[in-house]
């Protein structure tokens, strides 16, 4: 590869990491995300809005989770503005290579929650293939297998079903 497709590459990589504040998914990310989104989809679609890559009107500046959970309401394009004013009642993040834990932690903590966020997970790809659930009032709540329950939501997941085939 040449330095100047190198750099170019570089570039790209960061363009994408500042627009949406967080760094760029590889394949296990996006695997999770969509298994995730599958199981979500399949139990809850007729209870709740599902969406992933929502532009949050947070403070300080704007956040992006992987998916965000909201009560069911009708979309309507025309209306929807770029930014959401409206908290989800829950955000889920995946942990990317590059991030920490305690990075997620504070972005939850200083972004989602101020804006009424109720619980957030934060999901923990392998080697770790955990997913802890964070509230406002502290509770943290680990899952490593058997079934998730989310007290905001009630919803419930088979965590192994969402890191099945990874290692």
């Amino acid at each position: 590869m040449l330095l100047k497709d190198k750099l170019s590459e570089e570039a790209q990589v960061s363009e994408y990491e500042q627009e949406r504040n967080k760094p760029m998914p590889n394949i296990v990310h996006g695997a999770i995300q969509a298994e995730i989104s599958f199981l979500l989809k399949l139990h809850y679609r007729e209870k709740y809005v599902l969406a992933s890559e929502v532009t949050l009107d947070t403070k300080p500046s704007h956040s992006i989770p992987d998916f965000c959970i909201f009560p069911k309401k009708e979309l309507d394009w025309e209306t929807t503005e770029a930014k959401e004013k409206e908290a989800p009642i829950t955000t889920i993040e995946i942990i990317s290579p590059s991030q920490s834990l305690d990075e997620m932690a504070k972005k939850i903590w200083q972004s989602y929650f101020p804006m009424g966020v109720q619980s957030a997970w934060i999901v923990m790809p392998p080697p770790l293939k955990t997913i802890c659930i964070l509230t406002p009032d502290k509770q943290r709540l680990f899952f490593e297998s058997g079934t998730l329950k989310d007290p905001a939501t009630g919803i419930e997941l088979d965590v192994e079903k969402v890191f099945e085939g990874l290692k």
